[in-house]
């Protein structure tokens, strides 16, 4: 089965279970922080999704972190299930899914915002307030940093990509310039 497609399905579940206890926020909150964590530390990543370590021991180790974290039972409980499945590699899909699920609910977008540097605060709402405007609906921002991007931005919302970034403008002048010779 694809990645995405099950990723789906277990974002389904939580996002239900969410809806049920009034804690689809929650939910989200709790999920990218165990999903940042496993990312970030990659000796709990490896124990995580490795069939190689027993169960057991996967479980102690993510109880563990868990009670450091301040993770709610139905977390706990979700985080079980996908190490009884073997479903923990798909985590950052299955927080995308969810987010995705989230977002559609609340009539919100999420906009890909890849920069040569990284965004303060007032640029990040100055640029989830023009996307709002085009897309005409709220923007939760994304930003991935490229410094070979030299500066400006590339914005991909819904489908459509938004190229601003000197690395493209100076592209398009150089086949300018080669198609005046």
């Amino acid at each position: 089965m694809k990645s995405d497609v099950v990723a789906r399905r277990y974002a389904r579940a939580l996002f239900e279970l969410g809806q049920e206890e009034g804690k689809e926020k929650q939910f989200l909150d709790e999920l990218q922080t165990v999903a940042q964590l496993v990312n970030d530390c990659e000796d709990l990543r490896s124990l995580l999704e490795s069939p190689l370590y027993d169960i057991t021991l996967k479980r102690r180790v993510l109880k563990e972190v868990a009670s450091k974290i301040s993770l709610s039972a139905y977390m706990m409980n979700f985080l079980n299930i996908l190490l009884d499945k073997d479903r923990f590699p798909v985590m950052g899909e299955i927080l995308d899914a969810y987010k995705e699920i989230l977002d559609k609910l609340t009539g919100r977008v999420r906009a890909r915002v890849t920069c040569a540097t990284s965004l303060n605060e007032d640029q990040l709402k100055q640029v989830a307030q023009t996307l709002s405007k085009v897309v005409k609906k709220e923007v939760d921002v994304d930003v991935i940093v490229e410094p070979s991007l030299i500066g400006g931005m590339i914005a991909e919302v819904e489908g459509m990509i938004y190229d601003g970034s000197v690395k493209t403008q100076l592209s398009k002048l150089t086949q300018s310039l080669k198609g005046e010779i």
